[in-house]
């Protein structure tokens, strides 16, 4: 079976899983009484707070490192043209199209809370919402275009250069993945672009690509396109596992406890130490756990991308709609977790697995219900 076709059952959950975490970062958010969601509870509770940050660090570097993968999979498999197309298709129309529908759904919704749903009107006329332009929660999409680009970049570069200097690149990416201490070394390349942010991954401020965000994902990303090249070395990740989650609670105590104002830089080392111990460590537990064909975890991993892009204003409605519900913030958690993934799970197969919305985010339409899976492992 040629490369392209193969399908890494492990690494395609986890790339779903990291992107649904957001749902849960989300949805809590809007109770902890802190962090940028348009919903802010008016009881919040901080019990969950230490969740938002064992997630956020290292979340989007996993998902990123994914991404890499399966973008260099798709560049080695089907080459440059289809690449493009690829991703135009895959990534483009899908930020284009649902960021339009999200934005006016959403800033509808932000005036509605603020100033009353009556006043839309005066608002849109007033043009502040064109200066209040931003990709929402699909800022991920904007990246990963970037990254694609500058990945796909390299690629083609690459070809020129002596094969003695790619295959001394390749020996040393293969020599530092093989260390136990590999998460060490992977983290000084983060290191520095998180200090220029305070020791912490920021949000996005707008469309316009912010060259501290963008630096920070590209050691990720570009572990991951590597590591398509080197994937005989997939099994090392199931080593140390046990070791690695342990040693990522003192690193994520440092990057949560210290200042990042007055100490960016032993605040960066934290949370890039962290962050790559649980890279290490999530993607051997995937690969330990979930390498074989499933037809659930292959439908969740179709599911994500829908589920992940139309959450938003799922969410926020049903955290306004329970406003008045005499429940406190640890109970409604829950509730709008559950009630989110029901809604968003049955509008993606009665809407979009089966139609059009599907080929566009699947790359092809697929019947309802949980997908026929082959026997074994491909």
């Amino acid at each position: 079976m040629s490369q392209q076709n193969i399908r890494y059952h492990a690494l395609d959950s986890m790339r779903a899983v990291m992107m649904l975490l957001g749902i849960y970062l989300h949805v809590v958010v809007g109770y902890s009484g802190d962090g940028s969601w348009p919903y802010k509870d008016p009881h919040p509770t901080s019990v969950l707070n230490f969740t938002l940050g064992l997630i956020h660090g290292f979340r989007m570097p996993a998902f990123f490192a994914m991404a890499g993968f399966f973008g260099a999979l798709l560049w080695n498999g089907r080459g440059a043209a289809s690449f493009i197309r690829n991703r135009v298709h895959r990534i483009l129309m899908p930020f284009a199209l649902f960021w339009t529908l999200l934005f006016a759904l959403m800033a509808w919704i932000v005036v509605g809370l603020e100033r009353g749903p009556g006043h839309f009107v005066e608002v849109l006329m007033s043009g502040e919402l064109v200066r209040r332009l931003h990709p929402l929660h699909l800022w991920f999409l904007e990246y990963l275009l970037l990254l694609y680009a500058l990945g796909a970049a390299v690629a083609w570069a690459a070809r020129g250069l002596p094969a003695a200097v790619m295959k001394r690149i390749h020996a040393a990416y293969r020599w530092a993945l093989q260390r136990p201490y590999a998460p060490a070394l992977f983290a000084l390349l983060s290191w520095l672009p998180l200090a220029a942010m305070h020791g912490n991954l920021k949000d996005c401020d707008g469309f316009m690509p912010e060259l501290p965000i963008l630096a920070a994902y590209i050691p990720p990303f570009a572990f991951g396109w590597l590591l398509y090249h080197e994937r005989d070395l997939l099994p090392r990740f199931q080593r140390h596992i046990g070791v690695y989650l342990a040693l990522a609670l003192p690193a994520f105590a440092v990057y949560g406890k210290v200042s990042g104002g007055a100490y960016p830089y032993l605040r960066a080392a934290g949370n890039v130490v962290y962050c790559w111990l649980m890279i290490f460590a999530v993607t051997g537990l995937f690969l330990k756990y979930c390498s074989r064909p499933s037809a659930a975890w292959r439908y969740l991993s179709d599911s994500s991308y829908w589920l992940y892009i139309m959450h938003m204003p799922v969410v926020v409605g049903l955290q306004v709609a329970l406003l008045s519900v005499p429940l406190p913030a640890l109970a409604k958690i829950p509730l709008v977790l559950a009630l989110s993934v029901v809604i968003l799970v049955v509008s993606y197969d009665l809407v979009v697995r089966p139609r059009w919305i599907g080929a566009l985010l699947n790359g092809r339409r697929y019947p309802r219900g949980l997908p026929v899976v082959p026997a074994v492992a491909s």
